[in-house]
């Protein structure tokens, strides 16, 4: 079962993409384009599971402090794990909540800690390591987490991603990561990062991810302010 949620995973990175076009934008204005921030990829990632029969749930983590989080908790074998869909990285492996794991993706290496009733998730890219998120294993009623879902784009709650763009989906062997005005490339054994124009990052996105957000967004007037800011 676990060999075939991984592969659950691992299609959901190929084919649905994290963006944070709705926050910027405006949820009505996105609707064709599958995918957004970690709520609607764990939702969508939650229903698929429940399809399978998969005992499955939604749960929360904290980013920089914050319980902002959203992923997805799993009963297999009266073990439990997490899997992390959404936070915009390819975390392609279940997270177990009893032993410490590690596994590298794309050239990036994850590894958690166990600490009491907290997973410690740290990811790895270029060489420098940071502390991802960090899971409290106790669960929390889901309709709580669905109503912060909810209410997520009138909260005021201030997301690491909520004044620059994102875009991020494997694309064949590599691992695409837009975020603001930046294209980075991670494979294997190999990175790169180019630096867009701004007019030229609707095209981007419809050649490197094979979406069409001219449609939905005046890029020329509205994408100037959020391509500036990098963040996490």
């Amino acid at each position: 079962m676990i060999d075939k949620i991984e592969r659950l995973i691992l299609e959901h990175f190929c084919t649905v993409p994290f963006h944070n076009l709705n926050l910027l934008y405006g949820s009505s204005q996105i609707i064709a384009i599958p995918g957004g921030t970690c709520s609607d990829k764990t939702l969508a990632f939650l229903s698929d599971l429940r399809m399978m029969g998969v005992k499955a749930f939604l749960h929360t983590a904290n980013i920089g402090g914050k319980e902002i989080h959203r992923l997805v908790r799993i009963n297999i074998n009266n073990q439990t794990y997490f899997a992390d869909v959404g936070n915009g990285w390819p975390t392609l492996r279940l997270l177990p909540c009893n032993e410490n794991t590690q596994f590298e993706c794309y050239g990036m290496k994850y590894r958690t800690e166990i600490a009491k009733n907290w997973i410690l998730v740290f990811h790895e890219r270029q060489g420098k390591e940071s502390l991802q998120l960090e899971i409290n294993i106790t669960p929390r009623p889901e309709q709580e987490i669905y109503s912060q879902i909810k209410s997520r784009y009138s909260s005021g709650v201030n997301y690491p991603f909520s004044r620059s763009l994102r875009f991020s989906m494997i694309v064949g062997k590599e691992f695409l990561f837009l975020r603001g005005n930046r294209l980075e490339r991670y494979s294997f054994n190999d990175f790169s990062v180019e630096k867009l124009k701004k007019a030229t990052i609707p095209k981007i996105i419809k050649k490197e991810f094979g979406f069409n957000v001219n449609s939905y967004v005046d890029f020329k007037h509205e994408l100037n302010g959020y391509v500036g800011n990098i963040g996490n």
